[in-house]
């Protein structure tokens, strides 16, 4: 911690901190490439029970220091203003034993984390940034309607939005034409990979890569019936699933399998090290994961920049972001059909798919790496912490 710093103060519901269970490295992953701030994180697990809630805060380390925040709030979104209220007070309580005052709020989700921001900003004039996870989002707008007048004035007073899921910016812009200031993709960050090698994949064998605890909403009841009516004309196509699994998961998910007949196509590898799972990735001829609702999906990337095509979810996931890149198949959400045939031709197409990531690799690393987006925030935070309201546009302006 240095008091020459800024101090950005991130509210986020996906922090890997030391209370709270698996979670994705993705917030992590920004403010690492962020060492010229000092951060204090303040990392949310909701409690359905309000005797479960903790906050627990731990030192700084280095230029961050994270807090611990279980707090109440009931399923579904019931009572979620009076919630949001009681949430914002304890985030406040952080900021006072801080006793320091952030040069801008970075809410990493809208429909939880932004309108805490909006009310930070309303009660101690903070200014700050909104990151767009179409998940949520997308939950809170179909069943909670009374809540988009909400979701508007978050939008509106937010100095940026940044859009996590490039496949949900439509519905925030046909909502809210006109209410925001500024906007920019967010893509999450990977480890840099290096350009892959040119050994031949094996033409039948696909690979996912996902939480089984949440299979059907990472697609797999689909993608195994689409095997299944794959296999009718290419018996040799296989699948391997890599990822996490309990035993009554487990059996759900082989029950599943079976009813398909294709028990002897599907293999499951387990937990596998991020560096193991992309050490084995270029041997496969196609990464599937048709995920519905999918906020992005780190390891399409990390398939991509292996070198490996990927078969994806249109309006879910990482769709958006690939606009003029040659690096895959995009099928309907759900639509068993359009998937049978999108396996098939992922296996018929893979050398001429992966030899266009080869060719576009540079424009592919470019799309997804942190340099450019990571500008685009330094260059608001000094606008801020220099005192000019609009100073992004006025530099980008003068560039």
């Amino acid at each position: 911690m240095s008091a020459s710093r800024p101090l950005i103060l991130h509210i986020t519901g996906e922090y890997p901190d030391p209370v709270r269970n698996r979670t994705t490295p993705a917030v992590k992953n920004f403010i690492d490439r962020l060492p010229e701030f000092d951060h204090l994180i303040v990392s949310l697990k909701r409690c359905s029970d309000p005797r479960r809630t903790y906050c627990r805060s731990f030192a700084w380390e280095g230029n961050r220091k994270v807090v611990a925040l279980g707090y109440w709030a009931l399923p579904g979104g019931l009572l979620h203003r009076w919630m949001m209220r009681r949430l914002t007070n304890a985030v406040e309580r952080i900021l006072e034993a801080e006793a320091r005052r952030p040069a801008l709020v970075s809410a990493h989700k809208l429909a939880i984390e932004g309108v805490v921001a909006l009310a930070l900003k309303k009660r101690l004039g903070l200014h700050y940034t909104c990151a767009v996870r179409g998940e949520v989002e997308d939950k809170f707008f179909r069943f909670k309607p009374e809540l988009r007048g909400l979701f508007g004035r978050v939008v509106a007073e937010a100095e940026c939005l940044y859009y996590v899921s490039a496949w949900f910016r439509p519905q925030i812009e046909a909502r809210y034409p006109g209410y925001t200031r500024d906007a920019s993709l967010l893509p999450n960050f990977i480890a840099p990979t290096t350009l892959p090698g040119t050994s031949a994949p094996d033409p039948q064998a696909l690979v996912t890569v996902m939480d089984l605890h949440v299979y059907r909403r990472k697609g797999l009841p689909e993608l195994i019936a689409a095997l299944a009516l794959a296999r009718r004309t290419r018996p040799e196509l296989r699948l391997d699933v890599i990822g996490w699994s309990s035993p009554g998961v487990q059996s759900e998910i082989d029950a599943l399998i079976a009813r398909q007949g294709v028990t002897d196509a599907v293999r499951f590898l387990g937990t596998l090290g991020n560096a193991e799972v992309i050490r084995r990735l270029p041997a496969y001829a196609g990464f599937v994961l048709v995920a519905r609702n999918e906020t992005f999906g780190m390891s399409y990337v990390e398939a991509m920049l292996a070198g490996v095509p990927i078969l994806y979810s249109r309006g879910s996931g990482i769709d958006g972001y690939l606009d003029g890149l040659d690096v895959g198949i995009g099928v309907p959400v759900g639509d068993v059909g359009a998937l049978a045939k999108g396996l098939s031709d992922m296996a018929d197409g893979a050398p001429a798919f992966r030899k266009a990531i080869r060719d576009g690799y540079a424009v592919i690393g470019d799309r997804f790496m942190p340099d450019s987006y990571l500008a685009h925030y330094r260059r608001l935070v000094a606008g801020l912490t220099s005192g000019r309201r609009g100073a992004v546009e006025r530099l980008e302006a003068a560039e």
